[in-house]
């Protein structure tokens, strides 16, 4: 970056919603300026990614061991207790921590670890994820498959098990149940090719048998036995006639409100406690469904157009074109919604959490009391399948929508690893180079590499 440049920055954007999408430029780096990495570049971003990655697990445990010893005069890798106190005391650290420290007190870990320590068994740690990239609008994702985004949230894991097993060896064992079409019908082409590259970058990055990948329907359908399931799945269709007829044919925010309202009135409060509301599930999912596109229309600029104000369809000056699409993506996340409530509801009548073995919960959306907030990129509030995988000018692995790091100014980083459908990563167009008739991302930002500690 030339002297007095002015950073490239990232948005931090939790949601499409917060981002100013009628004022977003698009179609301009990424289209302008591609840039590939051979096979050497790519080895040495990994390579530079698990080293710093390594260095943070032995810090996290010398750390944890320090403090405690500093705190209670010492610490015993034999005595349950204190080796609980140090487990607890890396989860919550602000490179692994989501959301409050307060929803996962000592005195639950010590309820929920202790017993595996007892045993001296790996501690079980149960994680919702990587379900789909949600590239449907073109906004968040350029393509379907998981990207530097997904291959950093599993190293983040490794992270996690590493950094316990430097104190108690059994370590972890880590399950992440790969929730594609659980709640939301997905394509099964799409959920099969994804996974394929999640497990071509877990084998890269040498997980092992630290963390197995399970698909939540057959995960919860083998806990609730065959009988179980038939049960969950009648409440499902129940539930999904129930929530169409008392949501209506008006489909908007307003309306989805008054359907949470005949919600209340129609089903017990117990069973709506720990369950979304459908305004709040509607008003997510009109971000990730396809964007009907005219003829002759640029994809993205058109799909800021309609996400702008998705549920405006009247307006001196709204085109017919434009009105007529947003009230298909409203339609599409309709009934998206029916079907992601409609399966909250089911799950929580046929009590599916009862059935799951002891474990550590991760929170991977939003902190709750009992479980351990987790975020996979460390301080991203985004989830790394909801956006695109970039490296900021320092290094650091971030997940951010695709259409913002357009319109700052990244440009797309190509590789075989991934093919020529969607890039690998994204970086700032300060951080490329032009050298011996090719542009390359300069070598100082991959040999900076590394995920965010907060």
């Amino acid at each position: 970056m030339g002297a007095g440049a002015a950073p490239v920055t990232l948005s931090h954007a939790r949601s499409l919603r917060a981002l100013p999408l009628e004022l977003l430029r698009t179609s301009m780096w990424v289209d302008r300026w591609p840039v590939r990495l051979d096979a050497g570049e790519v080895r040495a971003l990994l390579d530079t990614l698990r080293a710093n990655s390594e260095d943070a697990c032995a810090r996290l445990a010398d750390n944890a061991m320090a403090h405690l010893t500093t705190v209670t005069g010492g610490w015993s890798p034999h005595d349950p207790r204190d080796v609980v106190a140090a487990l607890h005391r890396i989860l919550t650290r602000s490179r692994f921590l989501k959301g409050s420290r307060s929803c996962y007190p000592l005195a639950t870990a010590m309820t929920q670890i202790a017993p595996f320590i007892k045993a001296r068994r790996p501690v079980t740690i149960l994680a919702s994820g990587f379900p789909f990239k949600q590239h449907d609008n073109g906004l968040k994702a350029a393509g379907p498959c998981p990207d530097l985004a997904e291959l950093g949230a599993l190293l983040r894991l490794k992270e996690l098990q590493g950094a316990v097993a430097a104190l108690y060896p059994p370590g972890l064992r880590v399950v992440v149940l790969n929730d594609g079409g659980y709640s939301r019908p997905r394509d099964w082409a799409d959920i099969r090719r994804y996974r394929c590259q999640l497990q071509r970058y877990a084998q890269l990055l040498r997980l092992g048998d630290s963390v197995f990948f399970h698909d939540q329907s057959s995960f919860v359908a083998g806990l609730l036995g065959p009988r179980g399931w038939s049960k969950r799945e009648r409440h499902r269709r129940t539930f999904r006639e129930l929530i169409s007829l008392l949501a209506g044919s008006t489909r908007s925010l307003d309306s989805a409100a008054r359907a949470d309202q005949r919600l209340t009135e129609a089903l017990p409060s117990p069973l709506l406690a720990g369950v979304p509301s459908f305004r709040g599930i509607l008003s997510s999912l009109m971000y990730s469904v396809p964007v009907p596109v005219p003829v002759g229309a640029d994809p993205r600029r058109w799909a800021c157009e309609v996400l702008a104000w998705p549920d405006s369809y009247t307006g001196p000056d709204l085109s017919p074109d434009l009105a007529s699409a947003r009230r298909e993506v409203v339609a599409s996340a309709w009934q998206d919604s029916v079907n992601y409530l409609a399966a909250s509801l089911a799950d929580a009548a046929t009590e599916v959490n009862q059935h799951y073995p002891p474990h550590v919960r991760l929170a991977t959306v939003a902190s709750r009391p009992g479980c351990s907030g987790f975020s996979y990129l460390g301080g991203s509030t985004l989830l790394p399948w909801h956006g695109t995988g970039c490296l900021d000018s320092r290094g650091l692995l971030c997940a951010e929508f695709l259409v913002s790091l357009d319109h700052h100014g990244f440009v797309p980083v190509y590789s075989d690893l991934i093919g020529d459908e969607q890039p690998l990563l994204m970086v700032p167009f300060t951080q490329v180079e032009f050298v011996h008739g090719r542009r390359r991302v300069g070598p100082r930002l991959l040999t900076a590499a590394r995920l965010r500690t907060r």
